[in-house]
């Protein structure tokens, strides 16, 4: 399934290596992408409550 998505392997796809960057047309590999992905809305919401406690 072709969903115009167009990134490509960075390195191995598990550990970019000390120093490299991922760059916007490259990712990790699906699983550490989806983590990642994962990961944002809570970090989003950790956020927002510490904005909101220290005002």
């Amino acid at each position: 399934m072709d969903l115009g998505v167009r990134w490509k392997l960075h390195g191995d796809g598990r550990t970019p290596a000390p120093g490299a960057v991922v760059r916007p047309d490259e990712r990790l590999s699906w699983p550490r992408t989806a983590g990642l992905g994962a990961q944002r809305p809570l970090l989003d919401e950790g956020t927002s409550s510490y904005d909101e406690a220290s005002s």
